[in-house]
């Protein structure tokens, strides 16, 4: 029988009969290849569903800032409501005066339109778990030790979500997944319903608790400014001067990244003369940290002049890209935008005035089979991920 991204057996869902796979690690890290080959392929039915997504995201978005609004009988919360139907039993027969007090306050009041702070959100979501009902009863859900109760939410939706992404002035503000298999979310949306478009995931090798030197998430590229398509914006330094810091949140803790690279690679190793380089490695030693930053620099559209040192951990955002497509081909490529990690005491603030761009950019020998010339990187050093 076929089994889930869980190693269960399927339902008798969309999810059962889209042929999701086991674990199929791909060793390149070409983990587009099938959906990248369908690009050529979208049509008005592409419309449709980009639509869907973008209500689905925002749905989600809603969810996280007022927990109150999870009650409201309308289409985007029906999965919510034989949870308030429950609540407002136990309410009733357990906790009479606060359980109606507290159900009032539930299908009658939205905090949001009087305040759309962080602080507002907070304070609604303390109030929920601080009510007679304990979030984990009222959601029959078990939650890991030191859980932000912001994420609670999200998290008793699906147990797959492990954070939050948001790349400023851009449309990446969205919930991040990640199972045991790098292909599940490819082609699945955060309520495990089948889309082409997929959701942003964690490399299986990372994890949230305790974040790896290089902590990956991946999303696809559409051209319309869906997913990670507005990654692209990171080749121009005016673009970094607006955005150059990242926010990806984990179930446990909030953190800030700062942008240090952007640059386009190949997929798998036929596009570079049989070398890939694997910037995707979870962990390295700190010698080898410094090389990889060294092939960064290399390779970025932009220096930042953000300071990196040894010890630094790095949050790396990877999408496909059809840059080097020609004559209609499809070519097997990425885009990448890499951030470091705000250190324990380190000011969030950037100073963009040292950004500058490079004109020396180290391409993969793809580039110069689609674009002509010699490469002059064709020699040059090839890093490898090592422990020292």
């Amino acid at each position: 029988m076929e089994e889930n991204k869980n190693g269960n057996p399927v339902r008798n869902t969309p999810i059962a009969r889209s042929g999701v796979k086991k674990d199929t690690d791909n060793a390149s890290g070409d983990i587009f290849s099938a959906v990248y080959r369908e690009k050529k392929n979208q049509n008005e039915q592409e419309k449709i569903e980009a639509q869907k997504i973008a209500d689905q995201q925002a749905a989600v978005a809603q969810q996280i800032k007022t927990v109150s609004a999870a009650g409201k009988n309308d289409d985007n919360n029906k999965k919510f409501k034989p949870v308030f139907i429950l609540l407002i039993i136990i309410t009733v027969v357990l906790f009479l005066i606060s359980g109606v007090y507290l159900a009032l306050s539930f299908l009658g009041k939205d905090p949001v339109s009087d305040n759309n702070s962080d602080d507002s959100v907070a304070n609604t979501i303390s109030a929920t778990l601080s009510s007679p009902f304990e979030y984990q009863r009222l959601y029959g859900t078990d939650f890991p030790e030191g859980i932000q109760d912001k994420y609670k939410l999200l998290y008793a939706q699906n147990q797959d979500f492990v954070g939050w992404l948001n790349v400023p002035n851009t449309s990446i503000d969205m919930p991040v997944y990640k199972c045991s298999n790098n292909d599940y979310y490819l082609k699945h949306d955060n309520y495990d319903t089948y889309t082409k478009y997929g959701t942003l995931f964690m490399d299986k090798e990372n994890n949230p608790l305790n974040l790896t030197r290089n902590t990956t998430i991946y999303g696809h590229n559409f051209d319309n400014k869906l997913i990670f398509d507005e990654l692209h914006n990171y080749q121009d330094p005016e673009f970094f001067k607006q955005s150059p810091v990242i926010e990806f949140n984990t179930l446990y803790k909030d953190y800030k990244w700062k942008v240090i690279a952007a640059f386009h690679t190949n997929g798998s190793s036929e596009g570079d003369n049989g070398y890939l380089f694997y910037y995707i490695a979870s962990d390295f030693g700190n010698n080898s940290f410094m090389k990889f930053y060294d092939e960064l620099q290399q390779r970025s559209y932009i220096h930042t002049g953000v300071d990196v040192q040894p010890t630094d951990k790095v949050l790396t955002l990877s999408t496909c890209t059809y840059f080097f497509d020609r004559n209609g081909a499809l070519e097997n490529a990425r885009f990448v935008v890499i951030a470091r990690l705000v250190r324990d005491g380190e000011s969030e603030e950037v100073d963009t005035s040292l950004v500058t761009k490079n004109n020396n950019v180290r391409y993969p020998q793809l580039y110069f089979d689609v674009f002509g010339g010699t490469n002059p990187w064709r020699n040059s050093s090839k890093w490898i991920p090592e422990i020292n």
